[in-house]
């Protein structure tokens, strides 16, 4: 949270009507995901759920664990050296090897982190601030010219840049979107995946943990209906649903599953085109803090469903930076939002246009909105991609849409380098600027420990001031599994413990 959450729609083996599928054998751990990766190129692939199929394939520098944690992985220890977040140091433990045998050295690590630094991946306004990489004896050094406070979740399987290639991968990187070149617990079976299908991953024979390998083999498959997903689950032909949605959370406790919940987000309009290059009137801070009392929060949250609720800030309550006052700040108040209009010369209203996809509300979102701005004289336009990730990607790389309907996640620091302040994010795609929001982003980004968490309220508070976004409802991701034991729990950053998963009664 790599262009985005890939969303590609695919066709599905456990769509509906498939119930004559075998069950899952006890050794074969089968797992839905609603869109497949956008490739199995670390580089190029996106965040979430998507990245499982790394998480299974590529040991991470660090790892990050489901209770908000990390822990030693190819690093077995790491820190910032010195004030102002601008020195990385990690010592690479010495006996792991890759899946086809080479030692993963400190060399092997440099040379992983140089590839990703010279990719144009849409993950990369995470390597932020990064310079070079070096390393001395078991030490590597991350050099960095701007500070970047967020280094063991970077190098951690969350964002993949901690997925370290063996040097065979790096040799032949054309070959990396088709076949794995890691050190982790599992190797692609290319014999028995179908891209944008299923994916199909059998155990790595070097792995240093041979304890964590619960699974013989573990299959990925690609189902992009929700009741489909559901439906598979209840019948046993997959084990973990990572298509679960909260208007089915209690369908599937109904139905004996285990309900995981966590890392929330915040469904949001994001005016992107902030400087009125194609919509001129976005450029006016009026203009936008009008459309954002424009919007009746609370009747969206109702209409999109269970598990949603009603938000005004950018950071979803339980993260870092949320502020309950924020939520106040633009109310939703039809009348000052005409006010706001006419004092900045659009009182008979404007038109723009936006983008969007249908998964996770977004589409929905998008239609109840453009209804409300309706109400005060502002016409949305709304061009929908579907699940088609790649066409939402060069349609908003176009800078043909002013605006955009999408979901921010956590931590505060990942979604500004992301969403907000990054100028290679397809999320910012007029490359904004504000002095006010880069002096609360430099804070933030050069807090210590202790102050991170004042300095990503004054961040939050800044972009709610500036009205960069129309924030409308938090919603929670979903998990559900069944026969599965060491599930842990769903991290806030969105971390689950997929190694510790195991069939029930034998973790």
């Amino acid at each position: 949270m790599r262009r985005l959450p890939a969303l590609l729609a695919a066709c599905a083996l456990l769509a509906a009507g498939c119930s004559g599928s075998p069950a899952a054998a006890d050794d074969t751990l089968v797992i839905a995901l609603p869109a497949p990766p956008e490739s199995l190129n670390p580089a190029q692939n996106g965040s979430g759920g998507q990245g499982i199929v790394h998480w299974l394939t590529y040991e991470p520098l660090i790892r990050a664990n489901s209770d908000g944690t990390f822990s030693a992985a190819l690093a077995s220890d790491w820190k910032y050296v010195g004030p102002g977040n601008t020195l990385f140091e990690m010592t690479i433990r010495p006996d792991v090897r890759f899946a086809d045998g080479t030692p993963v050295d400190p060399a092997a690590v440099v040379a992983t982190l140089k590839y990703y630094l010279s990719s144009p991946g849409s993950m990369k306004p995470f390597l932020t601030g990064i310079s070079d990489v070096t390393s001395d004896g078991p030490i590597v050094r991350v050099h960095l010219t701007a500070p970047n406070p967020i280094l063991p979740y970077v190098f951690s399987q969350l964002v993949n840049w901690g997925d370290v290639i063996s040097p065979a991968g790096l040799a032949q990187p054309d070959q990396l979107a088709s076949k794995t070149f890691g050190a982790g617990a599992y190797t692609l079976d290319a014999s028995a995946t179908i891209a944008g299908d299923h994916y199909t991953f059998v155990k790595n024979t070097n792995y240093y943990r041979p304890e964590a390998q619960r699974f013989g083999k573990v299959v990925v498959r690609v189902v992009p209906d929700p009741n489909s997903a559901m439906q598979a689950l209840t019948s046993g032909q997959i084990d973990v649903n990572l298509n679960a949605t909260a208007t089915l959370a209690d369908q599937a406790r109904a139905g004996g599953a285990t309900v995981l919940e966590g890392n929330p987000g915040v469904l949001a309009l994001y005016l992107v085109d902030r400087a009125g290059q194609t919509t001129p009137a976005l450029g006016d801070v009026r203009v936008r803090k009008a459309l954002n009392h424009a919007v009746d929060r609370s009747a969206i949250a109702a209409a999109l469903g269970a598990g949603y609720s009603a938000v005004g800030q950018i950071a979803a309550a339980g993260t870092d930076g949320h502020d309950p006052s924020l939520d106040g700040t633009h109310s939703y108040d039809p009348e000052e939002a005409r006010r706001l209009l006419a004092s900045a010369g659009y009182g008979n209203g404007f038109s723009f246009e936006l983008v969007d996809l249908v998964t996770f509300g977004m589409n929905t979102a998008s239609q109840a909105v453009a209804a409300q701005l309706a109400k005060v004289g502002v016409t949305a336009t709304i061009h929908t991609d579907g699940n088609d990730l790649n066409r939402y990607v060069a349609d908003l790389s176009s800078r043909k849409f002013s605006a955009t309907t999408f979901r921010l996640n956590t931590p505060l620091f990942a979604s500004a380098l992301f969403n907000i302040t990054g100028a290679a994010s397809p999320l910012n795609p007029f490359q904004s600027t504000d002095p006010d929001v880069d002096r609360a982003f430099t804070a933030l980004a050069s807090a210590s420990e202790t102050e991170q968490e004042p300095a990503a309220k004054a961040f939050n508070r800044t972009v709610v001031d500036k009205a960069w976004f129309l924030p409308v409802a938090a919603i929670q991701n979903y998990v559900f599994a069944k026969g599965i034991d060491g599930l842990g729990s769903f991290a806030p950053n969105g971390a689950l413990d997929v190694l510790s998963w195991a069939p029930q009664g034998k973790a």
